[in-house]
């Protein structure tokens, strides 16, 4: 039924925390509902819970406006549930966004950090218990270097650099921002990798960039916050989006 409500795709669009709104006034979009497409849905300030499908920049389009987490009590394969219906649908790459916070000092709210690679401190990988006969996927270039270079076509002032991902929902303490800058992180999250890891099992081509809404262990963070940012710098990272969908 799912397959049949979306129809064939080019890419797939993943809208992390205070985005959802970013791609509305760049195409004309289809709203479906998640639970039209079996998409699971939970109630959290900045993920709206629709998709938007549509043509842009001569791409089929299917965006998720927000996501579940693991934090929320869903495991990793309804946390994946979106790639692998995207994979379905004949989407031959992902785009994944995420807020973040920086565990360098040169990484500001409102920067955007293309995801070169990833560290999964989760605990969860959505290919147990999987059934693939092959699950050991490679994941030593996760991160699409040619879409990389793509993005620096559209927006020159990139950073770049390896997000890890945790369980949450609790934001670091200092010490856990100490051990995440010491094994390599430059910034931290709750989402993104377990997607990652689905759309490269699906032979995907993989996007990922964080946007930076806070600084790691300061004592000010709240959620609020975050989005709000998430939402002020929405305009930059759609622009990045639209370029990168006309690459594909």
């Amino acid at each position: 039924m799912a397959l049949d409500r979306i129809g064939e795709i080019d890419v797939a669009i993943v809208l992390g925390s205070g985005l959802s709104d970013v791609l509305s006034e760049r195409a004309v979009f289809d709203r479906i509902p998640y639970g039209e497409i079996g998409i699971p849905l939970a109630p959290l300030e900045g993920h709206a819970g629709y998709a938007l499908l549509g043509r842009w920049q001569g791409r089929r389009v299917l965006a998720y406006a927000g996501r579940v987490h693991a934090y929320q009590g869903f495991d990793a394969r309804d946390i994946t549930r979106g790639i692998a219906l995207a994979a379905d649908c004949g989407a031959k790459a992902v785009l994944l966004t995420n807020a973040a916070g920086s565990l360098r000092e040169d990484l500001r709210p409102g920067d955007l950090m293309l995801i070169k690679d990833h560290i999964n401190l989760s605990g969860l990988n959505p290919l147990v218990g999987s059934g693939l006969s092959n699950p050991f996927i490679n994941m030593a270039d996760a991160y699409s270097k040619r879409l990389r270079e793509a993005a620096r076509l559209v927006d020159d002032d990139l950073d770049e650099g390896v997000y890890a991902c945790m369980l949450g929902p609790t934001y670091e303490t200092a010490a856990e921002a100490n051990f995440l800058r010491k094994i390599g992180a430059d910034a931290v999250g709750m989402s993104t990798v377990l997607e990652t890891i689905a759309a490269r099992a699906r032979k995907l081509e993989v996007f990922g960039v964080s946007l930076i809404t806070n600084a790691v262990a300061a004592p000010e963070t709240a959620h609020a916050d975050v989005t709000q940012i998430a939402q002020s710098a929405g305009p930059r990272l759609a622009d990045l989006l639209e370029g990168l969908v006309a690459r594909i």
